[in-house]
């Protein structure tokens, strides 16, 4: 790494690492409130991820007036400034999470597949409170869900974020050759495992997704079908008028090619969005490559 872009990282870094510092000085409901706060502000504030996200919505949202896109890329900010401030100080989040109320058919197969020592797989989205269903799992059924995640580019952010998101399960696999083996013999040992499937993978296949063409990986249901696991969609909505998270386990995707299955998840996902638009990650370039399509 050349000195310009390590200090071009360190500069970047600096606002949050101060952020994660006089943050611990307010009570933690309250500093998620103000990471969402700040998030909010630097979303409508910072012209590239403004654009970004006016343009994904642009694409998927030709409806929407100016007006009404910015007053949701500001719903946009606080949801994911609230995640993101959760996942940061992961530790205090496990003791005060917000209420979960839990339902779905997939729960059932999750526990009977536990419970015969078989491998599990979750596929879910940047969605609401992204990891709430693996802090679930582990409390409430002792099911350790590990995760597969990208590293951030920022060698000095990376670590925080890191070590956030292990704090709600392991094993933490970083995307990779070497994190693809952790993963596969996690899975052989019948472990369970959470995917993330609605971000842009430059090999996957293109299926739709919010309506519109984008690359995504097959990757959850080719590995559910190599180790006869089920794939069981998740999503964690925020509920703010109680003050909870929604935790939904759907019914398994029968098994089926791989393209059938990914479309099937893309289509659950949609819906998810379609009826909560504020909760996904709306600033990832997610038809990369595809913008002209």
């Amino acid at each position: 790494m050349t000195f310009s872009s390590r200090l071009t990282y360190l500069i970047s870094f600096a606002p949050i690492y101060l952020f994660l510092k006089l943050a611990r000085l307010v009570p933690f409901r309250r500093r998620v409130a103000l990471g969402g706060a700040l998030a909010s502000f630097a979303l409508r504030r910072f012209p590239p991820a403004r654009a970004r996200v006016m343009s994904n919505l642009g694409r998927i949202r030709p409806d929407l007036s100016e007006a009404d896109a910015l007053a949701l890329c500001a719903r946009i900010g606080r949801q994911l400034g609230r995640t993101l401030t959760e996942i940061l100080f992961g530790e205090e989040h496990q003791s005060r999470h917000l209420a979960f109320r839990v339902s779905g058919p997939g729960l059932a197969a999750i526990e009977a597949a536990h419970a015969e020592g078989k491998p599990i797989l979750l596929v879910s989205a940047h969605f609401g409170q992204w990891d709430a269903a693996r802090i679930h799992l582990r409390d409430a059924l002792g099911v350790e869900v590990g995760a597969l995640y990208r590293p951030n580019n920022n060698p000095y952010y990376e670590p925080y974020l890191a070590a956030g998101a292990a704090a709600s399960g392991t094993p933490l696999v970083p995307k990779g050759n070497d994190g693809f083996r952790m993963l596969l013999r996690h899975l052989k040992g019948g472990g369970a495992f959470a995917i993330m499937a609605d971000q842009y993978h430059s090999g996957g296949e293109v299926l739709p997704f919010l309506g519109a063409d984008a690359k995504t990986a097959l990757t959850p249901a080719e590995l559910a079908i190599r180790y006869k696991a089920p794939l069981v969609p998740c999503f964690g909505i925020r509920r703010d008028a109680e003050e909870a998270i929604d935790v939904i386990f759907e019914e398994p995707i029968p098994v089926a090619a791989p393209e059938v299955m990914m479309t099937e998840f893309n289509n659950r996902a949609t819906a998810r969005i379609e009826a909560d638009p504020d909760q996904w990650l709306w600033p990832h370039r997610r038809w990369k490559g595809l913008e002209k399509r």
